[in-house]
């Protein structure tokens, strides 16, 4: 049968834990206390009663264990408010008040084991706390007074000298100490036992691989290459054909020939569609640019065979390839309905004479730069582009399509506040006013620019 009383710990480990709280418990027990004659025979009987009970808890209960046995003692229920101290604010308070705030600022106890110190729930701990502060104008606990006592605690641990307590000496055990002691002494020299024994296996081991032999028989076993034949190889459900159409990476751009014509014309239907598509007939029954074999005399991409255009496309120089993909992505981007006048237009515009298409060319040759680059924008855009391009004719390449949609989605008067923005707003600022812009909900933006033209 075993013994219902368990061993004491070793005196030198309730000593090092005494000796580790020593200067907390002085501060603790001297501000709860108010009296520095009480606070250290609170601290002895704390000391001998807890050396005396270590054996019965787990290490990690040891802090709240001791903290309950220091405020159980006689001095530390004192009621009534202490005025003198190193923490003249904390010991102003009540008694149970004053215990709980010392075991948090000083103790350094976390709110479970302060609790179990205390003999209380955690919610009543918490409430302790909040009843310690005192209130600031709008009745919230005051931080700053929280802050002030914090570094005050400190202050005063800091201040207090190092001691070095003595071992309280264990209290009698009705445990068997010759038994004890053997087994104790049993349990250290199996430790030095088996301490001895990792030694010479790693000595062993150590002196194995730094011989000769044994360091061949290591690089041996690293080097060492399994080879295994493969398996006989199976025939390729299909082979890459370079020449094959399906396969060439601009194939949805040729498979629709007359998208890429239209796309390529945009900038210049985009302004028939404004400066003179009165000036042109109505629209043809015949599509606007038949697949037939004039067509593609003419225009080598416009040829009725895909693999005659694929080669024709490849003739193409990096360049040329660059702008026909640009245009197709232009065209794309535009809205469902512009795309459909366009349409509409070019068929028109296929119906007049030759000489009267040279002469809409020409005129349309002859605007600036900046006109052309607004009419690649579609019919509504490019219109309104001369208005507002300042604003918008050096954006940053992630901003581009954002910036696109906004403006294709903006009403009249939108676009009529960006015009006059767009006269007042210095280059220096036109990066943060689309930023902004671009920042603003959809049904918040009029009410945004006008509120922006008024500053």
């Amino acid at each position: 049968m075993t013994d219902s009383h368990p061993s004491p710990p070793p005196s030198a480990a309730v000593a090092a834990f005494l000796r580790g709280l020593d200067r907390r418990a002085r501060l603790l027990a001297l501000v709860q206390s108010g009296d520095a004659q009480a606070a250290p025979r609170a601290l002895d009987a704390a000391a001998r009663v807890f050396a005396s009970e270590a054996g019965q808890w787990p290490i990690a209960q040891w802090p709240r264990q001791y903290w309950r046995l220091l405020l159980s003692t006689p001095s530390m229920r004192q009621t009534g408010a202490v005025t003198a101290g190193p923490l003249p604010g904390i010991a102003r308070l009540p008694p149970q008040v004053r215990a709980a705030l010392l075991l948090h600022l000083v103790a350094a106890l976390d709110e479970a084991d302060a609790a179990a110190a205390l003999g209380i729930e955690v919610d009543a701990y918490q409430l302790r706390i909040r009843d310690a502060l005192p209130r600031d104008a709008l009745g919230q606990p005051d931080l700053d007074v929280w802050r002030a006592w914090r570094a005050a605690a400190q202050r005063a641990l800091d201040a207090l000298p190092e001691t070095a307590p003595a071992a309280p000496a264990p209290a009698p055990s009705t445990a068997q100490p010759d038994q004890g002691a053997d087994a104790a002494r049993h349990r250290r020299r199996m430790r030095w036992l088996w301490l001895g024994v990792a030694v010479c296996a790693f000595a062993l081991l150590a002196s194995f691989f730094l011989h000769q032999r044994g360091r061949e028989l290591l690089d041996s076993w690293r080097n060492h290459v399994q080879v295994e034949p493969l398996p006989p190889a199976v025939a390729p459900k299909a082979r890459f054909d370079p020449a094959d159409p399906a396969l060439h990476p601009d194939r949805a751009l040729l498979a629709e020939p007359g998208t890429l014509q239209l796309a390529r014309q945009l900038p210049l239907l985009a302004w028939l569609a404004n400066e003179a598509a009165d000036a042109l007939p109505p629209p043809p029954l015949a599509p606007a640019f038949p697949d037939t074999a004039s067509a593609a005399a003419d225009d080598p991409l416009a040829g009725s065979d895909l693999s005659e255009r694929i080669r024709a496309w490849d003739r193409l120089s990096p360049s040329q390839r660059a702008q026909q993909r640009g245009a197709l992505e232009e065209w794309q981007a535009l809205p469902a309905e512009e795309q459909a006048l366009l349409g509409r237009l070019a068929a028109r515009f296929a119906a007049l004479p030759s000489a009267e298409q040279l002469a809409l060319r020409e005129r349309y040759a002859s605007l600036s730069f900046d006109a052309h680059r607004g009419w690649h924008l579609g019919p509504r855009l490019g219109r309104d582009w001369p208005r507002i391009g300042a604003l918008f004719a050096y954006v940053e390449p992630g901003e581009r399509e954002a910036l696109l949609r906004l403006l294709r989605s903006a009403s009249a008067e939108e676009l009529d506040t960006l015009a006059r923005l767009a006269q007042i707003t210095p280059p220096e600022a036109r990066t943060a006013l689309r930023r902004e812009l671009l920042a603003q909900a959809p049904a918040q933006r009029a009410t945004w620019l006008q509120a922006r033209l008024q500053q």
